[in-house]
This record gives C-alpha cells, structure tokens and sequence, in this order.
C-alpha cells in the first residue's frame, strides 16, 4: 500500500513538472503594450482580426470568431460562454462584451460581468502555423469558461476536402480534425481545459465543439489560461510540433512579434506633423500594408490584399494573392522603406507569370489542392496587372537601388513588355481589353463595348516609358529606343483619342467601333497619377474630382451621379473606393491642387477608425458616410494611399538610388508650422529632415545617414505672393529660382547633401490658405466645404469654391499683409498674422452651388 502510494506521489510529480503551472498557464508579465493602440466601447457588429504570416484571427467584436491556420478555415462560430458556479446560469460571452484595445501584435477584448471580469487575448504569431488565445479571468466565486466552436479544416476556395472527422484526444488534451488522407490535421485544444461535448467518432458532430476550463477566484492572478491551434498540410505529427512550440516557445513567439511591430513603427519612416490623427494613421496604414505579407505552405510568401469574415463560405474577404493589389500596395511600401517586402511580393508574382509573359490577376491559397491556373478563369483575367508589373519594377529599383533584383528579373519583365505589345491589335500602343482582359472595371453595363479603357491605358504609356529606361540599364540600347518611340506614340494616342474637347473631359474608355465612352468617372486620375497629361485639360479634370459632382466628404465617388449608370452601392458604379481616391488625391498634388489634395488625404486617413479599428474598408457608399455590406473591412489598398498620399503627395517625397538623388517638394498646409520626417529610406541610405516656419522665414534642417553624398531638389510651396529674399545653406547664400502656379510661389534650389544641414529661406508677405478638414459621422451626407481652386494675381486672392445652400463656411488666411476687401463672403476675424473669412450659401435649393471669393489684400 504504502509503495502504491509513493508510486502516486511520484506520478503527480511528473504530471505536474511536464503539464503544470509553467504548461498550463502563460505568465501575465509577458504580455506587452504598445505605444501605437486604438480602444473604444464594442461595436458588436465591427470586425476585428490578429495576422500573423502563417494565420489570422478573423473576427466581430462580440467575439465570435474564426481562424485560419493557411491554407484551411480551421474553424468558425469560436465564442465564450460562462457558466457560474455549480453551472446554475450561463453567461454569454457575446452579451457582456463590453471593450476592445487593439495593437499591432494582438487584440484584446473585455467581458464585464457583476460578478466576473475576462480578457480574452488574441495572438497570431509572426512566423508560426498556430493561434493562441489567452484568458485572463478574475470572479468573485469558481467560474467555468466555455469555449465553443463549428471545426471545418476547410481550404480557401474555390478547393475542397471531404471526410472530415474529429475525435478527443484526452492525453494531449486536444481535438483532433482531420480527414481520410490523414495528411491535413488540425489540433484546437487547452492543457488547461476539458472535453465539453460529443460527437461521432468518424465525421464531424453535427453542433459545436466545446472546451471548459474550470477557474477558481485567485488561477488568474498572474497567469493567463491558453487555448492553442495548430495545424499542418503534412500529417498529425508535423502539427503536433507546431502546436507544441506554441506553449512551450510562447514567450519567444510573442516577443518576436512585439519587436518586430516596434521596429517597423521607429525604425521606418515616420511622419510627426500638427495632426495627431494624420499622424496615426500613417503609422497604422504601415502595419495594415504589412500584414499582406503571407506564407503559404504549399505556395510561398507574396502579398494578399485584405481580410473579412468568410461566413459560410471559404473566403475571407480578400486574403489571397494578387497581382494588382500588389503593384499597387508596393508603391506604400517603397515608400515608408521596406524594400524587402516589396522583393517578396514582386518576386512571387513573377514566379506565377505566365508563358506568354501575362502576369497573373489573382491566386487563391488554396490553389495546391486544384489546377487553378489549368481549370478555373481567374488567374489571368486582368488586363492592366502586366503594364503595371513593369512599372512597379521600375518603382522598386529607383527607390531602392537593388539593380541585382531587375537583372534576375530582365526575363521575365521582357516577356511581360512583349505581351504588352501583343495586346494592342491597332498598332497606337495602347492595349485593348478586347484582347488582353478586364481593367478599370468588372462588371457592368460599360464593359460589352469597351476597347481600351483610361485605366489599362495609362498603364501601357507608362510601361512603355519605363521599360526603355529599364532597357537602356540593362545594356539593350535598341530595346530601349523602340520602346521609347513606343511611348512616344501611345502618350500621342492617349491624349488625343480620349480627349472630349466639347465636355472638357476625358472619356472613359474607347470603345469597340472607336468612339468615346463619354461617361465621367474618377479613372483619369490614373493618367494624372503618371502626370501623363498636359495641365490646361488636366485643370478640367481636377475641377470635377474637387467638386461635389464626384467628391463626398469620405473620398471620390466611382462614376458620376449625373450619369444614368450611377448606383451609390454598386461596386463599380458609383461607391467611393479609398484606392481610386488614392490616385485622385497624388493627382492632385501632381498637379498643384494641395487643397483638393489635402482634403482627400484626411478623409483617407479618417477611414482608419470608423470601421474595423486600425484599418480601412475596400469600398463605402456613395451617398451615405458608411462601408457598404459588402466591403472588407481590412482592405490593404484602401489604407496604402495614406502612405502614398502623404508621403508622395503632401511631402512630395521621393528617392533614386542609382542617380543618388532626392526630389521634396513639400506642400505643408497652412495652419501646420512643422512637419518632421524620419527614418526616410533610399536604397541602403537614411535621412531626417524638419521643416519649421518661423516669422519671415522656412527652416529646413537635413541629417543624412548616408554612405555617400546625394543631390537634393527641393521645393517647397511658400503660399501665395510670397516674396524670397535670399536662400541661406548653413549660413551662406545659395542660388535659387522662383516657380509660380497660378500665384503660388515656390523656392527651388539643389544642393548635394554631405553632413548636417540648415537651410533658411527668407520670405516676406506670405498668405497661407486653410481650411479645417471635415470628419463626417456615419450615416452623414456631404456638407463639407469644397476647395475646387485658387488663383493669386495683382494682389488679389480668387478661392472657387462649393458649398450647400443653408451652410457657414470658415476660410483661415494666414499672412502679415491686411486685407482691403472681401467680395463673396465676410470678414469673421481680423488680427496681425491670422485672419477668418466667414462664407455662406443662401438657401436655393438642397444642392451644392459654386461661389468665386475675391480677397484683395495690401501690397
């Protein structure tokens, strides 16, 4: 009896040195915060998710949820439920939910109950095929936590498995889901928890799985209670390990993740202007773009274009890979300096190019399991994502400088320029949707008829431009002068064949018997984003997007409303796209229109917090401020442009690593009187730069890290009438010359960047414009004040502007000169340097009417 008894002892032992405190719960101090955080009240209905490279946490705010462990939907329908003691009441998880924090590295959501408190945390970690759920419970008496679950073990559509099955595996305290191969296992279990439910041995149950982990009132403390998921395409064993590592290398995996979120916050670039939420939002854009990067197991790492909820089906929003979503999301990233995941993301579509050198549209990740490319239409259905390959090549190698990458790459970059030949039948160089695909748009009453669309040929003028210049690098000198000759005569065919000279726009498309497709959509914008177009047409363009025909006070509408064809909720119809205001806000910078511009960008950035926290929704109505049904609320394109925007766009930064060179051509708005850069990126080099405005002057302070000198151009916007009295570089006079655009001045000067730098440029009777962005609440209509254009000349300020019948405007003048008179509206607030202008709309009618300010100002 007594060596029975020792025998036990022993036992307990080594049950609880291998399945105890250190594998059963996670230490509470582990668990980090960041700087970069956005809370509020649950909004039961908002999706929220935690991605990782190899999973996602895909879920609503209530906390029901599903996971991907890829390529599977391992499960759907988790949720908490609470069982007080001796189970006399359930508590739904779902009906006491009560807050949401959201970080970079993890999610957290709060239960409160009067007598229980949990935290739920939701961690994917970076590199790992495995989830982890931690549960911190604190209640009043013993409490039991059920976790509920419907397993799937599902691949991404449009593939599929059969013979699903699941089982307890009570040693390892586990589900096992897996089918008849037996090659593709999940595990979803707790060493802290129990079997809470049945089912048949050989299929899945028909109602959900169910875990119950029993808590007494002082188990939380300082420890949290895991749920680990796992899962392999290489059989039980293989996932085993990885569901293994998750407890026994938590700690590592978790502070992994942290760090890397800390470092793409402070170590890439970043923007601190007078807007905090502007501010914000470019930092969660990075991490929203960042979160593309997946690993599949089967297929390799390239960049899928965005998360939501699949529901009952197998597809969860857009986390697959493609071709356009990449080239355009790449331009972000190039931007805030991470060139490695540009590389990644290039290099995977090239590897799916086609034979004929088409680049691909689209790739599930569950394309392993099914001939994808072979049986199914949606891998090349695309027209623009070959001339757009090309070009996004060429973006990567000037910002980067990784010429090694290009000549890997010649190839196949000369097979994706053939094909861009082969898909223009009429010789004017412009491909044709006739022959090549789909492009600007997918569906509708516009496409039976289309030829060439302005979207795909943008597209083309510009791959053929940047190819002769990729021809030339790589030694093809002949190449390069037929594709420049090329360029040459699509730029002509552009310009002229879509050009409407008695509507003062462009068309659409061309369509199949060479007409003009008349109808007014914010497409253009592509040509402009390429500054393709000369500035007196694109002037009427600009007019159009800045007005309230086509811009709503959340971004610019798809199609006109003016037009037969408009439908506020149809996808490509009329809905306000955050990417197409993308293209429509660096347009506009492009081409002198910073208002417009600035007013783009803040509705872009006022995206990252209406919806799923931190991130942006794919598309939202057209007429009222909310995303349509159908939007994925974590849509990488739709949170890129704040990048792009402020960075290209507002900052007018760009580099070139190969010429060692750097154009900034900042257009500050006026209210701001600072703006700080760091961490900005060409090739293997760093700069920082501030801009300050003081009284009669604008600082410029530069600190390179770089290896070696760099010619800079610099231009800043000064406001307008502005007088340059003389440019000091450290303290010395440096030759300059003056730039005006209709009245606004510009300072532009070059100078080769060695050390540290301050630059002074003096200036006198400047006047600053501004207006105060406007943040609609959802379910607004547009009220907002538009800004369609300005002009200064002889001392005379001209604002066209928008605004609806019944409403005050505040216009905000900034400069040391005293007005004389206002005509069009009425002086609010009169003092030294800051001045109010007040501007009403009478009430005729309930739309928008345009008015022309004249503000004479003393010389």
């Amino acid at each position: 009896m007594k060596k029975t008894a020792l025998l036990f002892l022993v036992f307990c032992f080594l049950f609880n040195f291998a399945y105890g405190k250190e594998r059963i719960f996670i230490d509470r101090s582990i668990i980090k915060s960041q700087a970069l955080h956005l809370s509020r009240t649950v909004q039961p209905q908002r999706y929220f998710d935690s991605i990782g490279q190899k999973s996602a946490i895909l879920g609503r705010e209530d906390g029901k949820l599903e996971v991907w462990i890829y390529p599977y939907k391992v499960l759907h329908n988790f949720e908490l439920h609470f069982l007080k003691e001796n189970a006399n009441e359930i508590v739904e998880g779902r009906d006491t939910a009560h807050r949401i924090d959201v970080y970079p590295h993890q999610t957290m959501l709060r239960y409160v109950h009067s007598s229980f408190k949990v935290e739920e945390i939701f961690f994917s970690p970076l590199r790992e095929p495995g989830i982890v759920i931690l549960l911190s419970v604190e209640a009043i008496k013993p409490i039991s936590v059920v976790v509920s679950f419907t397993p799937d073990l599902k691949p991404m559509w449009p593939a599929g498995l059969g013979g699903q099955y699941s089982y307890w595996d009570r040693e390892k305290k586990y589900f096992v889901v897996s089918e008849g191969t037996r090659k593709n296992v999940a595990l979803i279990g707790s060493p802290a928890g129990e079997q809470y439910s049945s089912g048949p041995a050989h299929a899945l149950p028909e109602g959900d799985m169910k875990i119950k982990i029993d808590v007494k009132p002082d188990d939380s403390k300082q420890t949290f209670f895991p749920i680990f998921i796992a899962a392999s395409h290489d059989g039980r064993e293989q996932a085993d390990k990885a569901y293994s590592r998750l407890g026994e290398n938590f700690k590592d995996l978790y502070l992994e993740k942290f760090r890397y979120y800390e470092k793409l916050a402070k170590d890439y670039l970043y923007v601190q202007t007078l807007d905090e939420r502007l501010d914000q939002a470019f930092q969660w854009a990075k991490v929203a773009v960042d979160k593309a990067l997946v690993c599949n197991p089967q297929l390799g790492c390239g960049l899928v274009a965005g998360y939501g909820l699949s529901g009952r089906s197998e597809r969860p929003g857009f986390a697959w890979f493609f071709g356009g979503d990449t080239f355009f999301n790449s331009w972000a990233i190039n931007s805030y300096g991470s060139f490695d995941l540009t590389r990644q993301g290039l290099a995977f579509i090239r590897k799916n190019q086609r034979q004929d050198g088409k680049i691909m549209h689209e790739l599930s990740q569950g394309a392993a399991f099914i001939p994808w490319f072979e049986k199914y239409p949606y891998g090349f259905y695309h027209a623009e994502t070959t001339p757009y390959y090309i070009v996004s090549f060429h973006d990567y190698l000037k910002w980067s400088g990784d010429r090694k990458f290009i000549e890997e790459s010649w190839p196949s970059l000369k097979k994706a320029y053939q094909y861009v030949l082969s898909a223009d039948t009429d010789g004017d160089g412009l491909m044709e949707n006739t022959v090549a695909g789909l492009a600007a748009l997918e569906l509708g009453a516009f496409l039976k008829n289309t030829k060439t669309d302005i979207y795909l040929a943008a597209l083309s003028v510009e791959a053929h431009r940047v190819f002769s210049e990729l021809a030339g690098l790589m030694g093809e000198k002949s190449l390069s002068q037929k594709a420049n000759k090329t360029f040459e005569k699509a730029l002509e065919a552009l310009r002229k064949k879509f050009w409407i000279e008695a509507e003062k726009k462009y068309a659409h498309a061309i369509t199949v018997k060479d007409k003009q497709l008349a109808e007014t959509t914010v497409w253009p914008s592509m040509p402009l984003f390429f500054k393709l177009l000369p500035p007196n047409r694109a002037d009427y363009v600009l007019d159009r997007f800045a007005s309230s025909e086509m811009s709503t006070d959340w971004g610019v509408r798809s199609l006109s409303p003016k037009s037969s064809h408009y439908d506020p909720l149809n996808y490509n119809y009329g809905t306000v796209w955050p990417f197409l205001t993308g293209y429509a806000c660096l347009s506009e910078y492009n081409y002198g229109r910073s208002f417009a511009g600035f007013s783009h960008l803040m509705h872009l950035a006022n995206n990252t917090f209406i919806d799923a926290l931190g991130f942006c929704p794919e598309l939202l109505s057209g007429e009222f401020f909310s995303p349509v049904e159908e939007s994925v609320p974590h849509q990488i394109f739709s949170s890129s442009p704040v990048i792009t925007g402020l960075v290209r766009g507002l900052l007018g930064l760009s580099g070139d690593a190969l010429k060692r060179e750097i154009e900034f051509r900042p257009s500050v708005p006026g209210a701001w009187d600072e703006v700080k850069v760091r961490n900005f990126r060409v090739g293997e080099d760093i700069f920082h730069f501030n801009v300050k405005r003081a009284e009669n002057k604008l600082i410029f302070q530069i600190e390179p890290e770089a290896h070696a000198s760099y010619l800079l151009h610099f231009s800043p916007s000064l406001g307008y009438g502005t007088k340059v009295g003389a440019v000091k570089v450290n303290g010395e006079d440096m030759d300059f010359r003056i730039e005006t655009d209709k009245g606004e001045v510009r300072c532009l000067f070059n100078w080769e960047i060695k050390d540290k730098t301050l630059v002074e440029i003096m200036i006198e009777k400047s006047i600053l414009v501004y207006l105060l962005p406007y943040f609609p609440r959802i379910g607004d209509r547009t009220v907002g004040l538009k800004i369609i254009r300005a002009q200064y000349r002889d001392n005379q300020l001209s604002v066209l502007v928008e605004g609806l019948g019944g409403r005050e405007y505040n216009l905000v003048l900034i400069t040391p000169r005293s007005l004389i008179s206002v005509v069009g509206a009425k002086i609010e607030e009169d003092e030294k340097l800051e001045k109010k202008v007040k501007i009403h709309f009478k009430n005729g009618g309930e739309g928008y009417s345009w008015k022309e300010i004249k503000i004479l100002f003393e010389e």
